[in-house]
């Protein structure tokens, strides 16, 4: 069996990192594996020696203006080395490999990796894809939520496969006053709201630090923030590391500040390894955090709440304790082996 994998890039992300888990563990199966990428030929993951990486990426300065060529490679790809399989992660990109493949017999599981009402997609991507994923074999959704922005036909195409996780190390017990968070250091994951909520907490426990991991564009202006508010000493942005499970492991809370989000690999690492979790209340999380139990949740752009939230944790040992086991519970039924025998079930 042939199967080839279609993204932007595999730099480190969330959708990247469930395309490694799943290259990897189709090519232990035995299986030619291909992943083509479409936006950066980068890869921050370890794969399989036998994983092919293939450079598809487009020079142009818009995302139309690059189509043609695009559509014109993926297309001739697929004629030439017939994959039996193919998967598309991303809403622009599941709609760009159903287009170029039309007419080819082949079938193709697309997945959403974000929350279709937020994710910047345009009217164009939106109408192309209502109308190019009734030809799909499946479409995989992370969440319910994800599932119930499409029509009805596309719905019962639908498959709901929570994210792959494993992590790195075991749980640790907590030590000190560390808070940390971790994610592209882009609009949507609103760590700006997190700088804001963990100044005001500083002043009821001056102990805390905060280290945010991940890279991107607003880095810059989050340490500018970070000085502004006064808290500078007390806030690292750690950038990307390639051991954040043991990094994080022994931290005392993990915090997500997101306006929106798909399926958080971040938080539910976070969950498996044990942690505290505080995340606003964006569409779909309460999927996975049940409010009391296995993390808090807060309105979502609230820095007062986020901030009480933290300190109500911090403060009392007991509900520490209980969101700890609760979110390890939890964490459970995204295990990558139970995962990976949904996925099974929709690409075999």
């Amino acid at each position: 069996m042939k199967i080839a994998f279609f993204i932007g890039s595999l730099r480190r992300g969330g959708a990247e990192r469930v395309i490694s888990i799943l290259a990897n563990h189709y090519a232990r199966r035995g299986w030619q594996v291909d992943i083509l990428l479409l936006l950066e030929n980068q890869c921050g993951y370890e794969l399989e020696s036998s994983v092919r990486l293939v450079d598809c990426t487009v020079k142009g300065a818009s995302y139309g203006a690059r189509m043609p060529r695009w559509l014109g490679r993926i297309r001739a790809y697929v004629k030439r080395d017939k994959p039996d399989r193919v998967v598309s992660f991303i809403g622009r990109i599941n709609g760009l490999v159903l287009a170029a493949c039309l007419g080819l017999r082949v079938p193709i599981i697309v997945s959403e990796r974000n929350d279709p009402k937020r994710d910047g997609r345009g009217a164009l991507i939106r109408w192309g894809c209502n109308l190019l994923y009734p030809k799909a074999r499946a479409v995989v959704f992370q969440n319910e939520h994800e599932r119930a922005c499409f029509s009805r036909g596309i719905r019962r195409k639908g498959r709901v496969i929570p994210n792959p996780v494993s992590v790195a190390c075991a749980p640790g017990s907590a030590d000190g006053w560390r808070i940390v968070t971790a994610g592209r250091l882009v609009p949507q994951k609103n760590q700006r709201l997190l700088l804001e909520a963990f100044a005001r907490l500083r002043r009821e426990l001056p102990q805390c630090t905060l280290t945010l991991y991940g890279d991107g564009p607003l880095g810059e202006a989050l340490t500018h923030q970070a000085r502004e508010l006064g808290i500078e000493s007390a806030v690292e942005l750690a950038g990307n590391v390639t051991d954040l499970h043991q990094r994080i492991a022994g931290a005392r809370l993990f915090v997500m500040a997101s306006d929106f989000e798909g399926l958080s690999n971040a938080l539910l690492e976070a969950m498996m390894l044990g942690l505290a979790c505080v995340s606003t209340k964006y569409d779909g999380v309460e999927e996975v955090i049940k409010q009391e139990e296995s993390g808090l949740l807060v309105p979502v752009g609230d820095a007062n709440a986020l901030a009480a939230a933290m300190l109500r944790v911090l403060r009392d040992p007991a509900l520490e304790a209980k969101l700890r086991a609760g979110a390890l519970k939890t964490a459970e039924q995204y295990r990558a082996e139970r995962v990976l025998d949904l996925w099974d079930e929709v690409i075999s």
